[in-house]
């Protein structure tokens, strides 16, 4: 297979992160049947320019994960997220041409994100989904796209929860990560603190000048990851902010802990024809 170089992966991730959910579970296949191609894509670079070391490009991708698989359980302060985890729902748009998901439909983790940020009156949830199992290896099992905007003015922001991160592109040690940044191209590690304890690994890399990604891995196989996507010199949302978002306890409390990787049934699902036309 010919492996296209990593400027057209990382774009084409890039396009994936911003689109709206799936209208029904023919769509919903459809995505994750594709969502899969460019994460095989992706995962067959990295190795090929690095064959001898475990590598963690740290892209941030979609996913899920069920609650009620064996050795899954909901921590306490878990009681907004599903009592049992199963297939993921994109919440539904204020309506159907408008990529914006009302206040009353955001999941918990979303509001405690929203809580954690600098306050300001231009965050817009483009699309979310709650905890659950979306069925691909190594996906997050909770995803939010925030805009900066409504015309994404100053970027965009995503956020990704893993219940059992098993994800190449998520880092298992600052060695991992700085192995990562020597393979890639256009990749660099901006920090890595190595956790100790039950305190996470954090870490921030940035790609090409466009996306800087924070995030914290602990001992438990749960992580939080979020994204900056913009090209501002002086960006509204630094990564000090996405680094206190992503370290913090509250929010890791949402996040179902597991004994073990969670199961992908629909990790190798046909892909279907979408029976609705995306909307813009």
């Amino acid at each position: 297979m010919n492996t296209p170089p990593e400027p057209e992966l990382r774009e084409a991730m890039r396009r994936l992160s911003e689109v709206a959910g799936p209208a029904d579970l023919a769509d919903a296949a459809l995505r994750g049947a594709k969502g899969m191609r460019r994460r095989r894509a992706l995962v067959t670079a990295v190795a090929a320019v690095t064959a001898t070391a475990a590598l963690a490009v740290p892209f941030a991708m979609r996913g899920t994960a069920p609650a009620s698989s064996p050795g899954l359980t909901l921590p306490v302060g878990a009681a907004a997220s599903p009592a049992s985890l199963g297939e993921c729902r994109n919440a539904p748009m204020v309506n159907p041409s408008t990529k914006e998901v009302a206040q009353e439909h955001w999941p918990e983790y979303v509001r405690t994100v929203l809580r954690l940020l600098p306050d300001r009156d231009d965050y817009v949830v483009q699309n979310t989904y709650d905890v659950c199992n979306w069925g691909e290896p190594g996906a997050s099992n909770a995803y939010t796209v925030i805009n900066l905007g409504h015309l994404r003015e100053h970027g965009h922001l995503t956020v990704n929860l893993y219940v059992y991160e098993t994800a190449a592109w998520v880092p298992q040690s600052c060695a991992d990560l700085t192995a990562s940044a020597g393979a890639a191209q256009d990749l660099a590690v901006l920090f890595c603190e190595e956790g100790v304890g039950a305190a996470p690994l954090l870490y921030g890399t940035a790609y090409s000048n466009t996306t800087v990604t924070v995030g914290a891995v602990y001992p438990d196989h749960r992580a939080v990851v979020m994204e900056r996507n913009g090209v501002e010199a002086v960006p509204v949302i630094d990564v000090d902010d996405l680094k206190t978002v992503v370290a913090d306890q509250e929010l890791l409390s949402l996040v179902p802990t597991a004994a073990n990787p969670l199961p992908t049934p629909s990790a190798n699902v046909p892909e279907v024809k979408a029976t609705t036309a995306p909307k813009s």
